[in-house]
């Protein structure tokens, strides 16, 4: 109970739609990038893009691991951590060292190796998420690879996953606020 006015304590809401929000666009900005939709000279605002994701998500993930929620903060942290601050920064690098980066790739490739490790968890909590997590893994091993070698098929395949994961996320953030807003189930999950 709050003891100024009588009223019971409010507790937070869960960040996890709004998050799903933020991982989509910052997986839409790497679509743009991975496939040539914008200029390798545009890569450090890139950068500045998925650096306003990462703060967002990694203040998120802090509400969710205060509520308990050790699965969504834990991605959270990752998305926000792993993907977008170490995606952030090896895209702004880029305004001193022009180019992609060999370095640029492992990012990727060690937060697909965490998806993956996630896996098992997720698929307790929901199959279609599983299915979403699954893709976006492959996709960044292969973003990763891609970077690795400065492949451009494997960049475009990957930008390509990257925006239907950012579809996915998308539709799943949707679908979690619509059930929590009417208390029912309007989309499935």
């Amino acid at each position: 109970m709050n003891t100024t006015n009588n009223l019971p304590a409010q507790q937070w809401a869960s960040g996890d739609a709004a998050s799903l929000y933020l991982v989509g666009a910052l997986h839409l900005g790497i679509f743009a990038f991975a496939t040539g939709r914008v200029p390798p000279d545009s890569a450090p605002l890139l950068g500045f893009w998925i650096l306003g994701c990462a703060v967002s998500l990694l203040l998120l993930a802090m509400v969710d691991l205060k509520r308990g929620e050790i699965l969504f903060g834990t991605i959270g942290m990752v998305f926000g951590g792993l993907l977008g601050l170490g995606g952030a920064f090896s895209f702004i690098r880029t305004m001193w060292i022009p180019g992609i980066a060999a370095m640029d790739g492992w990012w990727f490739l060690s937060a697909a190796v965490i998806l993956f490790l996630l896996l098992p968890a997720v698929k307790k909590f929901s199959r279609i998420m599983l299915g979403g997590l699954a893709e976006i893994g492959l996709t960044l091993a292969v973003l990763g690879i891609g970077m690795m070698g400065a492949n451009p098929f494997l960049l475009n395949l990957a930008g390509w996953g990257a925006l239907v994961f950012a579809l996915f996320c998308w539709y799943s953030a949707t679908a979690q606020l619509l059930n929590t807003v009417y208390q029912k189930r309007v989309l499935p999950l």
